[in-house]
């Protein structure tokens, strides 16, 4: 699961993460990260057999989880494959095949939306 955790000041100088990955059987990669003394947000993908359990320690100690439902979805019939979409997707969940159209890979994408706005033919939509 991809999920956005936000967390307060208060909390940006504790352990949570590495006590979570030390304490849980839990698979845990930060995509992205923003991080300052004011706050915080990271961009998470976590699993494993106790991803319950840790989701509901980091709620616990303050961290909110907001789990990502929007992906894009390309349009076959509008889509030129002119991979102008390629280079704006931050995760490269949009990449070109060996015959040079245009893939999306919903497991890798987080549903940001930047791809939508280079698209010459509006073939890329968010969706949920």
């Amino acid at each position: 699961m991809k999920a956005w955790l936000t967390f307060s000041p208060s909390i940006v100088n504790k352990t949570v993460i590495s006590n979570l990955v030390k304490t849980y059987d839990i698979e845990f990669n930060i995509l992205r990260a923003d991080i300052t003394p004011q706050g915080g947000k990271m961009l998470i993908e976590i699993g494993g057999t106790q991803q319950e359990q840790a989701i509901k320690f980091m709620e616990k100690e303050g961290i909110h989880l907001n789990p990502i439902k929007k992906v894009v979805k390309k349009d076959e019939e509008k889509c030129i494959d002119c991979g102008a979409c390629i280079s704006l997707c931050p995760v490269k969940a949009i990449c070109p095949t060996r015959d040079w159209t245009v893939e999306v890979d919903n497991e890798l994408c987080i549903g940001c939306g930047f791809c939508t706005y280079s698209c010459p033919t509006r073939a890329i939509k968010v969706t949920e």
